[in-house]
């Protein structure tokens, strides 16, 4: 099924049948589905949700009247929510996003009342395709400009939704390249410690995770051993979340940057964690030239007995 929706810029193509969980994230061993562990997807104009069986699994909205895209629901398969949407102390966290902070000095992350930041994120043209037995791949460009006036930066989004294996894991494949306009564009953040005006919280721009406040019992690891706290700040491949009492977790993986291998921000408190690209100092794109950044969300399920 094609629906053309040129009001919203975007083509989105379903195959309404039932996506059979029988496909496992790249290099990792593909694992047959259990029977009758399908998978189904609603959509509308504005976001596309996939179930298990009567179970919510994830949501991606894409409402161009909100400019960022974002995952929220997002959950394990055994039904542990995992993200936070616009909680109060942070209104323009949205769960699962991607924001930069500054371009060219203008603040694309905070937002008003009205939901409006400084500079504008908006979505251009959005293209999914949702088929059986294969992953959902949906495709996005954006455009980053002040407030009525001309593109500063490009963006071009791949995103690839895994269905679950027989052991409830699925991953999302996250790549973004970014392409400066006629003229060189700065990526910044608020500055870090050590650094004129530097704050304790400054560092954080790029992919985000603002999780559900149950997952703060839950602690924090990197893949250099690293726990919790003492992983702000340190370059590591990847970092999560994950359950002690093996409840579940959620995990993103740093798989290519032109910028390098990320600091990482975490709060604990909130609970928050980023790849934070800019963590060690602003970026420079020079006009008509890009950068890449990919990643991989990985998401757990509780493990036989640890609920």
């Amino acid at each position: 099924m094609i629906r053309h929706i040129t009001r919203m810029g975007f083509v989105l193509v379903t195959t309404l049948v039932p996506v059979l969980a029988a496909v496992s994230a790249p290099k990792e061993p593909e694992i047959p589905a259990p029977a009758g562990a399908a998978c189904t997807f609603k959509h509308t104009d504005k976001s596309l949700t996939m179930l298990r069986g009567d179970k919510l699994i994830w949501r991606f909205n894409f409402d161009k009247t909100e400019g960022k895209p974002y995952f929220h629901p997002l959950c394990t398969t055994d039904g542990t929510l995992l993200t936070a949407l616009r909680p109060k102390d942070h209104p323009w966290h949205r769960a699962l996003w991607f924001s930069w902070k500054y371009i060219n000095g203008l603040n694309y992350w905070e937002e008003n009342r009205q939901g409006l930041s400084q500079g504008r994120t908006e979505i251009t043209t959005v293209r999914i395709q949702a088929t059986s037995g294969k992953p959902v791949k949906i495709a996005m460009t954006l455009s980053y400009h002040p407030p009525g006036k001309d593109e500063v930066m490009s963006e071009k989004c791949t995103i690839d939704v895994w269905p679950p294996n027989a052991a409830g894991v699925y991953k999302i494949d996250w790549a973004s390249t970014f392409t400066a306009g006629q003229k060189d564009v700065v990526l910044d953040r608020t500055p870090i410690k050590g650094e004129k005006g530097g704050k304790g919280w400054g560092g954080y721009a790029g992919l985000s995770l603002r999780l559900a406040p149950a997952l703060k019992a839950w602690p924090a690891v990197d893949s250099e051993g690293r726990k919790d706290m003492t992983i702000h700040g340190q370059q590591a491949k990847w970092m999560g979340f994950g359950d002690k009492g093996g409840r579940g977790g959620v995990f993103i993986e740093a798989r290519e940057s032109t910028l390098g291998l990320p600091k990482w921000y975490i709060a604990k408190g909130m609970p928050y964690f980023s790849p934070a690209v800019l963590f060690a100092k602003p970026v420079t794109v020079k006009a008509g030239k890009s950068i890449k950044l990919a990643y991989t969300i990985t998401i757990h399920p509780a493990k036989k007995g640890g609920r």
